[in-house]
């Protein structure tokens, strides 16, 4: 299966996939799709190749190199809905600003996978500072839904005026005075008493990425 590598290969670095990331959007173990990728399996299933072929929008003969790969297909085609998975892109701090309103030359480069039911403009955030620790240590990747107002108790992001980068921390509502807390003990609550802007609420965190802090 020579070929299959081959064109394997081609198409993760077409989308500049990982074989980790590969296995997560097609629900194949990592094993199976490093053997794959590297030419140790002689005989796959058809029940591994199906889901390959489909995130990759081939036929199982396209894919082995039995059949050619369509000449109308543009390089980078795939289906990230095969699985249920989007890929939302992981942004600076200064760009959560003016998300989703970038410039072409300030758009990101990253991204990352979720299969959560997330609103269009949703993205991520690698926590850069120790204000939520314990439980968001610094480098703590954020998933946040910009579709989402804030209630009392969850996590957002906050941008106030005066200030060059927003700022994630719980929410506290009493009454018509909103705060923003940190987990840490070292900092202290603040009141919403400046001009402010919810830049959405964080619906998942992810602590085993190993991606470098947003600056």
């Amino acid at each position: 299966m020579k070929k299959l590598s081959s064109i394997l290969k081609a198409l993760m670095a077409e989308i500049r996939i990982t074989e980790s990331e590969l296995a997560r959007r097609t629900g194949i173990g990592q094993p199976v799709v490093h053997r794959i990728a590297s030419g140790e399996t002689d005989n796959p299933k058809v029940g591994t190749l199906s889901p390959m072929a489909k995130f990759f929008a081939l036929s199982i003969s396209q894919l082995i190199g039995d059949e050619p790969l369509p000449p109308n297909r543009l390089p980078g085609t795939f289906n990230p809905g095969v699985t249920g998975w989007i890929q939302i892109p992981l942004l600076s701090w200064e760009q959560a600003l003016e998300w989703p309103h970038l410039t072409d030359h300030s758009k990101p480069t990253q991204t990352i996978s979720t299969d959560l039911p997330l609103s269009e403009h949703a993205y991520a955030l690698t926590v850069k500072d120790t204000t939520m620790e314990p439980r968001f240590p610094e480098g703590t990747v954020l998933l946040v839904d910009p579709a989402i107002q804030p209630a009392d108790r969850d996590y957002a992001i906050v941008h106030m005026d005066g200030y060059k980068s927003p700022t994630f921390k719980q929410i506290l509502i009493d009454g018509s005075t909103t705060y923003i807390k940190p987990l840490n003990p070292d900092f202290k609550t603040l009141a919403l008493d400046k001009s402010h802007k919810f830049l959405g609420v964080m619906v998942q965190a992810r602590m085993d990425f190993k991606l470098p802090v947003g600056k």
